[in-house]
């Protein structure tokens, strides 16, 4: 016979039964479980992968959406007889109505929870994305497609902040790995499907339906999803948090604790809340660094394109620029874009590089490495050293741009606390978003003067970038996910009553008032000290599968 103990970090374990004579006086069990403490026990499993499948799913159709705008725009020049400033609004409101979108739904995903948000989004995504396939002017089509990037903006932001909630903290930088590899492969869909249906009639119509199918089956997954318990926990819905818990249990096929879960309805979703104290500094440096990124990140997209079109460096020796479509219009050739695919297969190692360096040796450490790559190669692009080199230095810009992304990706949702992660990741995404599209403007503008121009303009966003990293001193890697709304530092130490009572009272208040007395900052949580078992949690743990 065996008796189940559980602690209060909810570390469940086995203890044999003793003989009556032996028999210590019993211990009344504490009633309270961390929700933290659980997801970390259950560790990842069967659960986990299905959240990864249905985000990765979902981050496959945003690659598609975004790369949609950049793969057709020759073919709308051509159908609508567009000036460069129209052509360069497309993608620019796309991008302009992504941040929107990511601003919004931030906010709502910590109001009303991140599951609600993602299915509405896709709704928005899927009708809108559509309704782009029949449009039969350019005005019309810039209207459906900035509600469209207003849903991608509303769902990416919460996807990963919603994955990142549900994965024990060892597997966060493999799971934001996962999530770029479909990232890659929504890319290549739709250059292969660009491949196949440019030279037909209404070929980018064909393009845009065959778009819009990742995000149907995406929508049909998202209604098999379940809340995040760390939103039900900071929302005083400790019941269906148990019962998010239990289903990941059985999945992963373990047994859940008994106990309390730890609830507390607290006010969030706060915009003020993310530059305050103690995320101020922080907040502004990561604002900062996704701006600039994101201005490189998408404005390199069309750049590469016009260095190609404007022969840069010999670059289209190499590759066939030119093909006159039987409207007498210039569009892109099969070459171009299987010259976009070796591109996007370029970007993955800096998907691998960045999670795994950044698990390696921190997030930091990247956060200085991949800037200062990102800056002399793009210095190096300068100088025309021959097509061959050229090729070789996009290869590395694109590297280390794509790992700072993925790691501001990991490093955001582990830097905040639940009560404002989803809207603190929403705005700072939706500020980058609008470095891209000023990014997308400023390259297509520039472009037509020089190349050598975009260049310098990205080196001086480069150099900002740089800047910004030196004043980034949190290092998040092996954190586990703070919960609740006494927030404490990285050095473990809580905040300031000045800043408790900006925070509030877990009721939603504006929380003590100065005309009341002062309490003495209640102390940190503690931890129930190791027992005499040298077992690892997750051994332990393994004790409370079902047979």
């Amino acid at each position: 016979m065996v008796k189940f103990r559980t602690l209060r970090n909810a570390e469940a374990y086995v203890t044999p039964s003793v003989s009556s004579s032996e028999e210590e006086p019993p211990t009344p069990p504490p009633k309270e479980l961390d929700v933290s403490d659980v997801i970390e026990m259950f560790g990842f499993g069967c659960y986990q992968v299905k959240v990864v499948f249905v985000m990765g799913l979902m981050s496959f159709a945003d690659s598609c959406e975004i790369w949609l705008s950049s793969i057709i725009l020759k073919m709308l020049v051509c159908e609508w007889n567009l000036s460069v400033i129209e052509m360069a609004l497309i993608p620019a409101s796309v991008l302009f109505f992504y941040a929107v979108g990511s601003f919004v739904s931030g906010k709502l995903a910590d109001k009303f929870g991140r599951w609600p948000c993602l299915l509405i989004a896709y709704y928005v995504i899927c009708v809108t994305g559509v309704l782009s396939s029949f449009a039969t002017s350019y005005y019309f089509y810039i209207i459906v497609r900035s509600i469209t990037g207003f849903g991608i903006g509303a769902s990416y932001g919460v996807s990963v902040s919603y994955t990142m909630e549900l994965v024990p903290k060892d597997y966060r930088s493999a799971t934001s790995l996962a999530l770029n590899m479909f990232w890659i492969a929504g890319s290549v869909y739709e250059c292969v499907v660009a491949i196949f249906v440019m030279d037909l009639d209404g070929g980018w119509r064909i393009q845009v339906i065959l778009t819009v199918i990742p995000c149907f089956f995406t929508l049909f997954f998202l209604h098999f999803c379940d809340e995040s318990p760390r939103y039900l926990v900071v929302t005083d819905q400790s019941e269906s948090a148990r019962t998010v818990l239990e289903k990941i249990s059985k999945s992963n096929g373990y047994v859940m604790p008994p106990g309390e879960i730890v609830a507390s309805q607290q006010r969030r979703g706060e915009y003020k809340d993310i530059y305050k104290q103690p995320f101020t500094r922080t907040s502004i440096v990561v604002t900062i660094i996704f701006f600039c990124n994101m201005w490189i990140g998408y404005g390199i997209v069309f750049l590469i394109p016009d260095m190609m079109s404007h022969g840069y460096c010999y670059m289209s020796e190499f590759f066939k620029v030119i093909y006159i479509t039987k409207k007498g219009c210039i569009n892109y050739t099969k070459s171009e874009y299987i010259f976009f695919l070796v591109v996007i297969f370029c970007c993955l190692p800096g998907y691998i590089l960045g999670p795994w360096t950044s698990e390696k040796f921190g997030r930091l450490p990247t956060f200085y490495y991949s800037s200062w790559g990102s800056l002399l190669t793009t210095i190096l692009l300068l100088f025309c050293f021959g097509p061959i080199v050229i090729y070789v230095e996009l290869f590395f810009t694109a590297l280390f741009y794509m790992a700072l992304d993925a790691v501001l990706w990991i490093y955001m949702p582990e830097y905040y606390p639940t009560f404002i992660r989803s809207t603190a990741v929403g705005v700072i995404n939706g500020i980058g978003k609008v470095g891209g599209a000023l990014g997308v403007l400023a390259t297509l503008y520039l472009d037509a003067y020089s190349i050598q121009y975009t260049l310098g303009v990205y080196i001086v966003v480069i150099i900002v970038a740089i800047l910004s990293t030196f004043l980034l001193n949190t290092e998040t890697r092996g954190r586990v996910l703070v919960d609740e709304r006494t927030y404490q530092t990285p050095e473990n130490e809580p905040i300031s009553r000045g800043e408790q009572r900006e925070y509030g009272s877990a009721e939603g208040g504006e929380g003590r008032s100065d005309s009341q007395p002062e309490q003495e900052p209640a102390p940190p949580r503690e931890r129930s000290p190791p027992d005499t078992d040298d077992r690892g949690p997750s051994e332990r743990s393994r004790e409370l599968k079902q047979d």
